[in-house]
């Protein structure tokens, strides 16, 4: 009888001393020549006391597979146990075979970096095919605490804690291995270490990370505790800064994927040579997640180094807030909200510059955050992304700010934002006319009026633009107009220099154009009001819907209430127009 078939026959008849016995008699013999079978075999017998629900046996198939780890070849326990790994569907029992793992992997040394490699990607793979439900990629902040009470959610954090006792004792070895210089080779320290990243990038992204913590009691503890995916977190992170030395030592790979791998002198390197720089062991949704944790969730240890500039950690966490602020799913913006508030809260009082301007990020986070102010569905996440846009903007000096919103003018069409950025600049031109210095150019002159008459005070078809879809805009245009002509008496602003050709390009084809749409609505209601109850009226109404699905058959009632608003919208235009208008007359004598 083989030693394997004896091992199962005494197993079953629960003779476990005597298996413990049967293989340290023959470690040196039939042990090392049926190994792979012999993991086979207890693999099964695992599976059996699972389903017998028979905890002895699971603990003594557990143990047999261990001592069969120590004594046998590890590449072959290795293979044979990866194999079982793949197949298994039990979380009990990919528990039981991480420990038997752990044993082989622990016996390596330095120059079996594939197979490290292979044992995590088995266990990446095991985790990655557990499909979160779709509802938590859309859940907002608020909601975010909720998410732990999913059974699915659990599940996934549990196996979380799991592979990290798994990995605990593997990279701390790789942590005393005494290295001097880094590296950016295929190592066994930078396959744990892309491992950890490619944990952060997958289900813990999706997850609620942030912990505010409560008032600090009497015993110098505080109160409110952490949420198992905050633990999670912090457990990863303290992990990665182990491993890294310095917790910033990745910081310049976003810059160094997005900025020159575009460029045309850019060569693709070998990830044998640069394991950071390959997307599919180092994603750059998993760096973003690393350092959403550093930065935005403090997560940094108190020992990191000082030799980081705060505006060179905004600089390069740009790209990272980029990557996180344009992901599909709802959850993640929030995350790139957070890194983007936090990295502008670091540089305090320190000035952004135009020559920042140059680099391209600058403008792909503007488009992305303008994106996500108009597009997303999460009511939070907009409002927090107008927070941080208007933040980001005064972090500029007179001319970064001068420059950013005539390009954000320039790339944004909603009409919202497009006010909204009309309002910031607004409030700019009142904050330099308050001060008792000269007005920065860029807030007067020639530089005001360019953008007054191309972006501001704009019909974009003369008189026939559509006043609906373009109120916003034009409500903002009229007030800002007002406000310069209201505040600005002495004409520092130069506003009455050109007040000709914003009453002909502007105020006067407005005037028009508000007449027409007055006479065109009321015109429209007349029938909707007319009309009976299911009878088709086609009204020629703008309604635009950015974050719902399709727009509904309207009632007779809603189409009248829509009516009734543009029309109270024509009503508002008339009436700045008019106070516009009145200003002008008003004219002072000295401009």
């Amino acid at each position: 009888m083989s030693l394997v078939n004896l091992v199962k026959f005494k197993l079953k008849s629960k003779e476990f001393k005597d298996v413990f016995n049967l293989l340290r008699e023959n470690e040196n013999g039939l042990l090392q020549t049926e190994s792979m079978d012999m993991v086979s075999a207890l693999v099964d017998n695992l599976n059996e006391a699972l389903l017998l629900d028979d905890s002895k046996l699971l603990s003594v198939c557990e143990d047999l597979l261990k001592l069969v780890a120590e004594k046998c070849s590890p590449q072959e326990v290795l293979l044979e146990l990866l194999e079982k790994i793949e197949t298994t569907k039990d979380d009990d029992i990919f528990t039981s075979l991480l420990k038997v793992l752990q044993v082989v992997l622990l016996r390596f040394n330095e120059n079996k970096v594939r197979s490290l490699e292979w044992s995590l990607n088995t266990i990446y793979s095991y985790m990655d095919q557990i499909v979160l439900p779709d509802y938590i990629s859309k859940v907002g902040a608020d909601e975010g605490k909720l998410l732990e009470s999913d059974e699915i959610v659990q599940r996934v954090l549990l196996l979380y804690m799991t592979i990290l006792l798994f990995l605990e004792p593997i990279w701390k070895t790789l942590n005393s291995d005494g290295e001097i210089f880094k590296t950016t080779k295929m190592s066994r320290k930078n396959v744990v270490i892309c491992f950890i990243l490619q944990l952060m990038g997958n289900h813990l992204i999706y997850l609620d990370i942030h912990h505010k913590p409560g008032k600090i009691d009497t015993a110098g503890v505080a109160e409110g505790a952490k949420t198992y995916s905050r633990q999670v977190a912090e457990d990863l992170v303290s992990a990665m800064c182990s491993l890294l030395g310095d917790p910033y030592q990745l910081l310049s790979y976003g810059e160094r994927r997005k900025r020159w791998s575009s460029s045309k002198w850019y060569k693709k390197p070998n990830p044998t040579q640069n394991i950071f720089m390959n997307e599919d062991k180092c994603p750059m949704l998993a760096l973003a997640m690393y350092h959403y944790l550093l930065i935005g969730e403090d997560l940094q240890p108190k020992t990191s180094p000082a030799v980081y500039t705060n505006l060179h950690l905004f600089e390069m966490g740009l790209y990272y807030c980029t990557e996180l602020i344009t992901n599909e799913h709802i959850v993640v913006h929030h995350k790139g909200i957070v890194l983007g508030m936090k990295s502008l809260e670091k540089l305090g009082a320190e000035k952004l510059f135009p020559d920042n301007l140059d680099v391209e990020i600058h403008q792909q986070f503007c488009k992305g955050l303008s994106n996500l102010i108009v597009y997303s569905s999460s009511e939070s996440n907009r409002k927090d992304g107008t927070m941080l846009l208007r933040d980001y903007i005064l972090h500029f000096d007179s001319e970064g700010r001068y420059l950013v919103i005539s390009n954000l003018f320039k790339t944004v069409q909603h009409s919202g934002l497009h006010s909204f950025v009309a309002t910031i600049y607004k409030d700019l031109i009142s904050q330099e006319l308050s001060g008792n210095n000269t007005p920065s150019p860029w807030f007067v002159g020639k530089s005001l009026k360019h953008l007054l008459l191309t972006e501001i005070c704009v019909l974009k078809n003369g008189i026939e633009t559509d006043l609906v879809e373009n109120a916003d805009t034009i409500i903002t245009g009229l007030n800002v107009l007002r406000f310069l002509l209201l505040r600005d008496k002495l004409n520092k602003t130069s506003i009455w220099e050109y007040m000709k050709e914003l009453e002909h390009h502007y105020l006067y084809p407005l005037r028009k154009s508000i007449d027409l749409a007055k006479a065109h609505f009321k015109e429209e209601r007349l029938k909707t009001a007319q009309a009976s109850e299911g009878t088709s009226n086609h009204s020629d109404i703008s309604v635009s819907i950015i974050n719902s699905g399709p727009l509904p058959e309207l009632t007779r009632e809603k189409k009248l209430e829509l009516l009734t608003h543009a029309m109270n919208q024509f009503d508002l235009m008339e009436c700045l127009l008019a106070r516009v208008l009145e200003c002008i007359n008003l004219k002072p004598i000295n401009t």
